[in-house]
Parts: C-alpha cells; structure tokens; sequence
C-alpha cells in the first residue's frame, strides 16, 4: 500500500485517518521504530528512510502506520560556505549543512542534495551560476517585492596595455599597473538577469589578489561584455580591500551599470595583480541582491 492508498481509504468512515508527529529512532526487521513521549512503536516506510533524531509524522489508517516525512527535503541548493568535510547550503526550504560528496564545491554553487541516513549529502554539481533564494525582508510591513541573491561569476578577465598602444590582452591576471587596464568580463548574464527596475539592497565583490604592491588599485566601470577590444574605463575610485567578499563601494552607480552589460575594471593604481580564473574561479564574482 502506497501513500496514497493509505490517503483515500481515510476516506472510508470505518478506517479514519489520523496524522501524529514523533522522533524517527531506528531501523528494525524492515520496520522504522518512532518515538512518542515516552512510547516506541513500529510502522511502515513509505520510501523514505529520515536520519535518526528528525522529526517526522506517522499517518495511521485503522491498523497502519507509515512514516512520512515532516517538511520538505531539497534536492538542489546553492553553496554558502565551505568548511570541509560539510558545506552549508541555501535551500527553497532554508539553510541546511550537508556532507561533501565527491569533489568539494566552491560559494554560489548550484548543488544536488542526495538525501540518506547520514543525512543531507551533496552531489553533482548543476551550474557556476547560481540564484540562491532569501525570503523577502518585510519589517514593519513595507518594502513590497521578492528579493533575489544572484551570484555572478566572471565569465573572464586579463589585462591589456593602455593607449596609445594597440589592446592586447596579454596576461589571464587582472592588474592594477601605470601601463596596464585590468578587467573582469560578466557577459550578457546580469542584463539578462535583472531587470532594469530592480532597486538594489547590496552588492559584493569577491577579491583575491595576489600582489599587493605600491598604492592602492584605481577601481573603475568598464564598458564590454567581453574580452575582445580596448575597454573604456570610468568611474576611477581608489579601494584597497583585503581579500574575500566585500561590500563594493558606490554600489548602486555600480549596479545601474551592470546591469547594462558592463564590467568592472582597474584602471592604474600601484603594481597589484588578481588572481586569474583558472587560480580562482570565484576572482572577480559579484554577489548581488535586489528587490523585484
């Protein structure tokens, strides 16, 4: 008998259906043994084997029990962070830990979630880039919209002499030099992902350099989607972030401009080289979330 058999014979007045919570406690002789208070009984699997210590609910029809589980279980989620050998992961359900299974994920990885009775356990990786769902902050009732947390990987970057030269595209690194503009490359992604009146909440920016060298780099907005011209460079501001994820400064002028397609750049500024992608998938990633 399947769960929804055991659904429709409710239905029959001689066998009510009755639905309890308890505490999954074990596995015996093809029987799953739950807790209530302070009694222990047998029921069926419904195909569903919990992790000792869950919480789960029993659906009783006349002389039948069969295990259910009590909330959903996720089979995607988006990698926060990684402390091997777990990793914590954003779910449409919210937050959970699992184990790593196979090779280790990186932040803003879109993950499975193979689910077993060891618990939550990571599987095969689905996307580089990712949306990773937050409830909408309501306080005091305003604010109307959802709320979205994108990560963008850079999708490339590198560093080309400056005019008068001819660009050349010469080093994977972006740097921050007196000849050299570096950038990093978005493509079409966040165009194509928010939508221009989305309104900003926040916007990082993943830094990994790996030259620290003379003052500190000028940050700037780049005009291509692409690694494949000279880019034009604006907005200079100095910024001398230590490494990880930042709060961008002058995010919402930020914002506004890649969202047009653009990207971001350095444009002079000491002698500081960042890591390239092939040394750090996540160089140059942005997080950003907005209010639709």
């Amino acid at each position: 008998m399947n769960e929804s058999d055991f659904i429709l014979e409710g239905f029959d007045e001689r066998n009510p259906t009755y639905i309890r919570r308890g505490v999954y406690a074990g596995y015996d002789s093809g029987f799953a043994l739950v807790d209530m208070g302070s009694s222990r009984f047998s029921c069926d699997f419904a195909g569903y084997i919990p992790v000792v210590g869950d919480p789960v609910q029993v659906v009783s029809t006349g002389s039948r029990h069969t295990l259910l589980p009590l909330g959903a279980k996720p089979a995607v989620g988006t990698v926060l962070t990684v402390s091997s050998p777990t990793c914590s992961l954003q779910t449409v359900a919210g937050p959970i830990t699992a184990i790593i299974g196979g090779s280790a994920p990186t932040s803003g990885d879109r993950v499975q979630i193979l689910w077993g009775e060891d618990g939550p356990t990571t599987g095969l990786k689905l996307a580089t880039t990712v949306i990773a769902p937050e409830p909408p902050p309501n306080p005091g009732g305003g604010g109307a919209g959802a709320v979205h947390t994108l990560t963008f990987k850079a999708i490339d970057a590198g560093s080309t002499d400056r005019p008068p030269k001819p660009f050349r595209w010469w080093t994977p690194n972006p740097r921050a030099g007196n000849t050299t503009y570096g950038a990093w490359f978005y493509g079409p992604q966040i165009k194509d992902t928010i939508p221009p009146s989305a309104t900003l909440i926040g916007l990082k920016f993943k830094v990994n350099r790996i030259q620290d060298s003379g003052g500190a780099p000028n940050f700037a907005a780049h005009n291509l989607m692409y690694k494949n011209a000279m880019p034009t460079m604006a907005g200079d501001f100095a910024w001398d972030p230590p490494n990880g994820w930042q709060d961008f400064p002058f995010a919402a002028d930020f914002f506004a401009h890649l969202k047009t397609g653009g990207g971001i750049g350095l444009n002079q500024g000491g002698n500081n080289i960042f890591a390239n992608l092939a040394q750090d998938s996540e160089s140059g990633a942005v997080r950003i979330s907005w209010r639709t």
